[in-house]
């Protein structure tokens, strides 16, 4: 008979579950920027209408993904304090929670997506696009947020690896497809945007069925659904703490990067391409913030169910230096050598000019990305969610959001308004978290200490 298999998150430490994430968060973080060349091969429109309309993609993909992590946060908890029965049961909880969740997305997105397109202040051309796109990308979103449930599982039980090879697996039926899209296949003509949509949609589910065979056949990893059914409100109640906070923040910030494509496309169409090449390209610096979070999380969520405080601090601590390191010399990079990456994307000599102070702006604004995404990620795993995801949207709606449109538009600086509120906004933000994690008030926002307190 075989056991059950044990987490092998704190053996393998934070190297050991952030290893194989770098690969992960490369491919993933790959993948829009492939995208974004296949599109630039079909004309600067198509790109920039997928480009204006991501952030709407990345708000239910968020959606779906805090939701998954706070239930892995939970559970990871229980897990510390070895009680498997609990932590497995809580992950088949969140797993049924995600399935209607995703469902919810797809649909809003497929439905209410090109709505979205109608309201921005985009050119015909660029709509069109943008509307095709978000009429078909709402199923990837579910599938994707169905495979997240997996990786939080195989992230739980110590087994990264598994994820790196199903976006591997992702990366390479999306490239396949996208040539297909654009330049066609013995006899299959190219369809442009709706073919790029659909590679999506194809390559998510099969990232999502190679997991689910690792999960159930290769590592045995049992899911007790029925038990999950049973106590769900019992099990779903802590998830949603964290959860329901949670998942207010990344809308809101999407949701600001809609309002700041709107403000951008208002300023000029050239301003909107600048933008959407820049703000693309910078997001491959993530791979290493959120892989690192990743593991970061999974530690800490652990070592908080054992009531190992001083350790989770000096985990923290640890992670933010080497992450403000790599993603700082990463963004410099990208800087240094922003000519040779937007001519990958586009031969307009307009874009690539005013490319490099686009650049350097997001360069400016990633250390303090990396902090907001570091500390966020380890506040929201020990429970303290409220706080900090409502100061946030706060700084977000308040202050930035004003800052940009006032920049940008009654002070005439355009594009470069835009970027400079950007980092503002970053900067606040990251300081606010900061200030919320030397309080302290984590060490008692666990569900192990909640219930430890009610007995």
């Amino acid at each position: 008979m075989t056991s059950a298999p044990k987490s092998r998150v704190l053996d393998k430490g934070l190297w050991g579950m952030s290893r194989p994430m770098f690969i992960d968060q490369a491919v993933i973080y790959t993948i829009p920027l492939a995208d974004m060349f296949f599109l630039s091969r079909v004309s600067d429109d198509a790109a920039a209408a997928v480009g204006a309309v991501t952030p709407l993609v990345f708000v239910a993909n968020q959606f779906l993904t805090v939701s998954a992590f706070s239930g892995a946060a939970i559970a990871s908890q229980r897990i510390g304090a070895n009680d498997y029965a609990r932590g497995n049961a809580t992950i088949a909880a969140y797993t049924l929670f995600a399935i209607l969740l995703a469902l919810i997305a797809a649909l809003v997105v497929n439905n209410g997506g090109p709505w979205v397109a109608s309201a921005m202040s985009l050119t015909p051309d660029i709509e069109a696009h943008a509307r095709t796109y978000l009429s078909i990308i709402g199923w990837m979103v579910a599938l994707w947020g169905l495979r997240v449930v997996y990786q939080t599982v195989l992230n739980i039980y110590g087994e990264p690896k598994w994820n790196t090879y199903s976006n591997i697996l992702i990366f390479i039926v999306n490239i396949l497809g996208n040539c297909i899209a654009v330049y066609g296949f013995m006899g299959i003509p190219p369809s442009g945007v709706a073919g790029v949509a659909i590679a999506g949609v194809v390559a998510a589910g099969s990232g999502l069925l190679f997991l689910m065979m690792m999960v159930h056949w290769k590592l045995h990893i049992r899911i007790p659904m029925t038990a999950g059914i049973k106590n769900f409100g019992v099990l779903i109640t802590p998830v949603l703490m964290i959860a329901a906070p949670s998942i207010l923040e990344p809308m809101s910030f999407q949701a600001y990067m809609i309002v700041l494509n709107w403000v951008a496309a208002e300023v000029s169409d050239l301003a909107l391409k600048v933008k959407i090449y820049a703000y693309n390209t910078f997001l491959f610096c993530l791979m290493i913030s959120i892989a690192m979070s990743m593991a970061t999380e999974a530690i800490i969520a652990q070592r908080v169910g054992r009531g190992e405080f001083e350790l989770v601090d000096r985990q923290l601590r640890q992670t933010l230096r080497y992450t403000l390191i790599g993603t700082s010399i990463l963004a410099f990079l990208w800087f240094v050598f922003n000519k040779p990456v937007l001519s990958l994307f586009t031969a307009n000599p307009e874009v690539i000019a005013i490319g490099f102070w686009a650049f350097f702006w997001s360069f400016l604004a990633e250390p303090c990305r990396t902090t907001n995404i570091v500390v966020g990620a380890a506040l929201r795993c020990t429970g303290d969610a409220a706080f900090t995801s409502l100061s946030s949207i706060g700084i977000i709606w308040l202050f930035s959001v004003p800052l940009a449109y006032i920049l940008a538009l009654p002070m005439g600086l355009g594009l470069y308004g835009i970027l400079i509120a950007a980092v503002a906004d970053e900067l606040v933000r990251a300081i606010v978290k900061l200030w919320r994690w030397r309080q302290g008030k984590w060490k008692s926002t666990g569900v192990i200490a909640r219930e430890r307190k009610v007995a």
